[in-house]
């Protein structure tokens, strides 16, 4: 990278140089700035074969030193001994060990903070003792291995989950240790090692090969068999012998008990002052640097410096996050500065965390994110002991889960079951109905089968065999379905022949107003962005619903479309359901537009009379740009100058009067509809053409994970925690949330609140209180007028306070992952650190089962990170607020998936039936057929391979639910990574799945495989279609074809020469499936495909 170049090309490098080289023993740095400090302590390690300690004053700024070592020397020349605040003593003790085994394995980067100085660390001279390497090549015996994991503390495991996990399936053995990042997976060929590979705790994918590994066990842990004792120093004890780089000597031995540098034995010691003041030994180098200047998300300040710097002859470097970045500053910069003087700078692709400015060698390190105020992302992988579900877990099927079978209705799996079929060994999947019925379902028709889901907590009834009645509940479902969905479909035909204001294209201004947002764009948030301005950028009014998780961007997309109506002269209407909210957006709007001449008001009960009126008329008058306000908007009274956009929030919450009004305004405005319950997007699909959507499903990548700890309230440390939790978030300025189940328990939590924390001021909302009663609580809430707020679940519902930084779940334990996972969501909304805490009776008395569900919820701290189960309840409520509520009954009387998949037939047959004329010109998207694949040969996965039923059928489902070959290839190469090498039956399996894929896509509805032939069932739309040729053409080629009746069927019956076995048969057949394919694609043609 052409900056690392030339910042090290200065002269005081020169300077550092010399002194590496002998010139004395302490050196004193001044008017160090930004990651300069970085630069310089990677110069060290470049020049010198010493290890570099690194000791600095604050841990923020060390973990941001570290990643810019990490980009200027590579993250691997770099270990960081700073403990994030939430690790736990356990993690903490690993991080000890790795530190320990880094410095014992040769010269590296160590970064410390004061607080970690007086930490002790087991650094013993017998330390590799401990250790077991294993390479590959090496015959190190397979039994060895683990008869050493098991006499070091290692527990035996289905899966590796945590650190201290072996797990061993054949020739391979699964084992975390305690020093590498990842976790190891050995192979064996005999006693011999033929691969190691690092794995994904999550995925259980290989992630890269190794030549060599080192397994290190809990040294910590008592009671371990290998003999050597462990030496603990004091982490200050490892500066000797070191090149020592400290962030003002003279400030840290002030924050600590007594000298820790006196005495101790440096090879080098540098001095980087913070303070001009203070007595120093050594000599001095001025480094007449200086910080990137503040430019408050402005382009113009900015390019007026770029400017300024230019003309003084300074070498500029833009460091941007990403191309994308970089493109997007080019053409801001363009427009402001021109072609020319963009051509001078250099632009980088990747960041440092801070800019600075070395004026006397006009040099300029510029940050694009400190621009803009935003937080520069941080790549760090960090394993943590992982005690609840797994994702992995969570959505396996288990014998005893419900189920829906798309033709039989809801039954329970009952695991797998060995079948034979004409003489050949199979695997069945056995479940179980109401009155003992048992069903038997062919590998053929598994994607048949789905497991239940429905609103969390919902039981639903076991159906009968020969019954009736799922028929029954499937019609009534599509009836209803049809019934919502032509209503929507009517509307948006409407729309589609009334013509509207065409917006014009983004200017320099839009540009640069959207590259001040804090945070970088999702891809969901740049596409919905897109996707908003291409509808304003049309001559047809737009009518967009955006979905997303609050905190996930629709309101940036939502002040981007009305920043974009107001520079064309246009007036905005931002709607929303309650007056809390309406100040919510206020705030936002007003403080995101603020650079720009924007007027933004509000209008609700809470603003007097007085400044309404005045509202009102200037509104009239076209002096007020954006309006938000709740239905108080909707009033006779109010009247725009020239109305271009209409923003709503939530329309699901608005009355039927409301909506009513809502729909004569949206005939010819504009209008752009924000949900933040997410819609599954096999719904989103099938609604394209009917209902122009934006999902936004992914939250913005430099948010800070919300920390959350489960506590039960018999701890006898309980009252210390939360006192200290409540006083901690209010000492930052900042406010809490405390959320009880029940309204009855609201009394017991004040009188709890009032023990401990006296001096704090605390208010109460519940869902039996008015509206406007639960407003006035909220807005003072809003205001900072009291600490902390004691409610029930209510808060889940779109409020956004970014104030509020900690929250408490009492009773955690009676609540479902979606609710848990939305309220902990009320938090962590701005750039603090954000906690959620679950308080939990004592464990013995609520089970392991709902400790292992609330500790997943604890591992997944991040927004959007996994959770999908708990989504699936949200998108359930989605469906209910743009369909109705009575959906949701359905939902749970046929489950989730098939209702999606009814719900897709319905809007299709809408779309192709009643409203063929509005949708004559839309590409057609074609269904996906089923095609059955039998064929008389062994085609499973032994038990012996992979021996839980639940874990098959997964595999199962995945192999006959594949778009394309290249799925199913990954799922073989996940076998054979997982697993070892693959039986015979699993290679039979995997041709089958793959005969079934390519079948599909050529609208085969049948195949059936012997010794002496395959015979085709072509479905009856393709026999009397313009493709029947091109079949019959490359069946005929390859084989010697014939025709055959039976019944109402016409069979193409094919025999292959020189063909003596089924798996011959089926490896020709696959040949021929390919070659039509790749004719078809020779001649354009568009088959079958799935959404």
């Amino acid at each position: 990278m052409k900056f690392i170049e030339r910042v090290f090309q200065i002269d005081n490098f020169v300077e550092l140089g010399k002194f590496f080289k002998g010139g004395g023993e302490i050196l004193n740095l001044k008017n160090v700035a930004g990651s300069l400090f970085g630069f310089i302590v990677a110069y060290a390690f470049e020049m010198t074969k010493d290890k570099i300690m690194v000791v600095v004053q604050d841990e923020e700024f060390g973990r941001k030193i570290a990643d810019d070592l990490g980009l200027i020397i590579g993250e691997e020349n770099v270990f960081e001994f700073i403990p994030e605040e939430d690790m736990l003593a356990d993690d903490v003790d690993v991080l000890k060990l790795k530190f320990a085994y880094e410095y014992t394995q040769g010269r590296k980067v160590f970064i410390v903070s004061l607080n970690q100085l007086e930490e002790e660390i087991p650094l013993s001279k017998e330390l590799n003792t401990f250790s077991f390497v294993v390479s590959v090549g090496e015959k190190i015996g397979y039994e060895k291995l683990l008869s050493y994991l098991a006499r070091n503390g290692f527990e035996r495991k289905k899966y590796v989950e945590s650190r201290g996990d072996y797990s061993v399936r054949g020739s391979i053995v699964d084992v975390f240790g305690f020093t590498g990042e990842f976790p190891l997976r050995i192979e064996f060929f005999d006693n011999e090692i033929a691969s190691i590979r690092e794995f994904d705790i999550f995925t259980q994918r290989s992630l890269r090969n190794l030549n060599r590994a080192v397994i290190m066990p809990k040294l910590f842990e008592k009671g371990l068999t290998s003999g050597a004792k462990l030496e603990m120093v004091k982490v200050y004890e490892t500066l000797d012998d070191s090149i020592c780089i400290v962030e003002d000597k003279n400030l840290i031995v002030q924050s600590l008990d007594e000298d820790i540098f006196n005495g101790r034995k440096f090879k080098k010691f540098i001095n980087v002052l913070r303070l001009e003041a203070g007595e120093f030994d050594g000599e001095l180098i001025d480094w007449a640097s200086k910080s990137q200047p503040f430019f408050n998300s402005s382009i113009t300040l900015f390019s007026e410096e770029v400017l300024k710097l230019l003309k003084n002859g300074f070498d500029i470097f833009l460091l941007c996050e990403g191309i994308e970045q970089v493109e997007r500053m080019r053409e801001l910069l363009e427009e402001t500065i021109g072609f020319e003087n963009v051509g001078k700078i250099i632009f980088e692709p990747r960041a440092l965390n801070f800019g600075f400015i070395l004026t006397r060698d006009k040099v300029a390190i510029l940050t694009e994110h400190e621009i803009f105020n935003r937080i520069k992302s941080r790549n760090f992988l960090k394993y943590r002991k992982f005690k609840g579900i797994t994702l992995h877990e969570l959505d396996m099927l288990k014998p005893g889960d419900f189920v829906v079978h798309v033709d039989y209705g809801i039954g329970k799996f009952a695991g797998l079951q060995k079948i034979k079929v004409n003489g050949i060994e199979q695997e069945a999947v056995r479940l179980e109905y109401a009155d003992d019925g048992v069903l038997y379902v062919n590998l053929n028709y598994i994607n048949r089968i789905k497991k239940y889901r429905g609103e969390e907590g919902i039981l639903p009834k076991l159906n009968k065999l020969g019954s009736g009645e799922w028929e029954k509940l499937k019609e009534r479902t599509k009836d209803s379905i049809k019934k919502v969905a032509r209503d929507l479909i009517w509307l948006y035909a409407k729309r589609s022949y009334v013509k509207g204001f065409r917006f014009s294209p983004d200017n320099y201004l839009q540009k640069e107003m959207e590259a001040s947002f804090i945070y970088e764009d999702t891809p969901d948030q740049k596409r919905a962005t897109i996707e908003v301005k291409q509808d304003m950028e049309s001559d047809k009014p737009m009518d967009r619903l955006i979905c997303g998780d609050v905190g996930f961007g629709k309101t940036e997309v939502a002040i981007r479309a009305s920043f974009k109506a107001v520079l064309d002269k246009k007036q905005v209407a931002v709607l929303v359901p309650t007056t809390i909210l309406a100040h919510q957006h206020y705030k936002t709007f007003t403080e995101r537009l603020k650079n720009y001449p924007v007027r933004v008001e509000v209008l609700s009960r809470l603003v007097p009379k007085s400044k309404q009126l005045k509202i009102i008329e200037d509104l009239q008058n076209g002096e007020v740009d954006i309006i938000i306000g709740t239905h108080r908007l909707l009033s006779n009274d109010i009247r725009f100058k020239d109305l271009g956009l209409l923003i709503i929030d939530e329309e699901h919450r608005f009355g039927v009067e409301a909506k009513e009004k809502l729909r004569k305004m949206k005939v010819n405005v504009d209008t752009l509809t924000l949900s933040a319950t997410p819609i599954p997007r096999t719904l989103y699909f099938s609604l394209m053409g009917a209902r122009d959507m934006s999902i936004i499903n992914t939250p913005p990548p430099n948010r800070l994970p919300i920390i959350t700890k489960i506590i039960s309230i018999d701890s006898p440390k309980f009252k210390d925690i939360v006192r200290n939790a409540i006083y901690f978030e209010v000492s930052r300025g900042g406010q809490v949330y405390f959320v009880v189940d029940k309204i009855a328990e609201i009394e017991d939590i004040a009188k709890f609140l009032k023990e401990i924390v006296p001096d704090l001021k605390f208010d109460i909302v519940h869902g039996k209180m008015k509206p406007s009663a639960i407003e006035r609580v909220m807005l003072k809430f809003l205001e900072q007028k009291f600490d902390i707020l004691i409610s029930t679940k209510i808060i889940e519902a779109g409020i956004d306070i970014p104030n509020v930084n900690t929250i408490f779940i009492y009773n955690a334990h009676t609540f479902g992952l979606a609710e848990i996972y939305q309220l902990r969501g009320r938090v962590g909304r701005s750039n603090r650190q954000a906690y959620a805490y679950l308080l939990i009776p004592p464990v013995e008395s609520i089970g392991t089962n709902a400790i292992r569900r609330l500790s997943a919820i604890e591992e997944f701290t991040e927004l959007g990170s996994g959770l999908n189960l708990a989504l699936k309840d949200m998108e359930i409520r989605g469906i209910g607020n743009l369909f109705g509520k009575e959906q949701t009954g359905f939902i749970n009387s046929i489950g989730f998936d098939l209702y999606c998949r009814i719900l897709e037939e319905a809007i299709e047959e809408l779309k192709e039936q009643e409203f063929k004329d509005i949708f004559k010109n839309e590409r057609k998207i074609k269904k996906k057929f089923d095609a059955i694949v039998s064929a008389d040969v062994s085609a499973f996965i032994p038990d012996y391979y992979v021996d839980l039923d639940s874990e098959r059928f997964n595999y199962y489902q995945k192999l006959y639910d594949a778009e394309d070959l290249d799925e199913i290839d990954a799922i073989r190469e996940e076998l054979e990574d997982r697993f070892g090498k693959i039986p015979d039956e699993v290679e039979n399996l995997i041709l089958i799945s793959k005969v079934k894929c390519l079948a599909e896509k050529c609208e085969i509805q049948r195949v059936e495989v012997g010794r002496e032939n395959v015979v085709v069932v072509l479905r009856d739309e393709v026999m009397n279609s313009e493709i029947f040729k091109e079949i019959v053409d490359v069946f005929s080629r390859g084989s010697s074809l014939k025709f055959e009746k039976k019944g109402k069927e016409t069979r193409l019956v094919l025999k292959f020469r020189y063909s003596t076995s089924v798996k011959q048969n089926l490896v020709k057949f696959f040949g021929l499936l390919e070659e039509l394919m790749t004719q078809f694609s020779d001649n354009e043609r568009h088959f079958a495909t799935n959404p």
